[in-house]
């Protein structure tokens, strides 16, 4: 007489399925998590590109003549001035607008206060093109 054991040998076709199915779930969050990962690394690679573009024109604010057009208070470009000065490309083709704010006497006297928005349109991998902007204040002394 020969006894056949009733202990499982390997694993059921539910058990297979089931486990595939667990990580088919984590292998999505994976590419979930890449695509986030591209868009967001995108979006920084543009912010830090506004941010040494507004550094680089504070720089040559700062190093105008008081008298310049640049200086005058009120914001800018105010339609007489050179729109060139006004509009940068990066090596991607994203092109940024400046544009500035010039406050004579604030915080307090003989102090310049200026606040620059930098514009553009930027997109990631996969993700329609969207408006951004940002803004950067300084204060100088003429």
């Amino acid at each position: 007489m020969s006894f056949v054991s009733q202990q499982s040998q390997g694993f059921t076709l539910i058990e297979v399925m089931i486990s595939l199915v667990i990580l088919a779930v984590g292998l999505l969050a994976l590419g979930t998590m890449q695509i986030v990962s591209i868009r967001a690394n995108a979006f920084s690679s543009e912010m830090t590109y506004t941010s040494m573009l507004a550094q680089e024109k504070f720089e040559e604010l700062k190093n105008l003549a008081d008298t310049d057009i640049k200086l005058q208070e009120g914001d800018h470009p105010d339609g007489t001035e050179p729109a060139a000065w006004y509009q940068e490309q990066d090596n991607r083709g994203f092109t940024y607008l400046i544009s500035h704010t010039v406050q004579h006497d604030i915080p307090a006297e003989n102090m310049t206060k200026i606040e620059m928005t930098i514009q553009w349109q930027g997109s990631a991998p996969g993700q329609p093109s969207l408006t951004h902007s940002a803004t950067f204040t300084t204060v100088c002394k003429p």
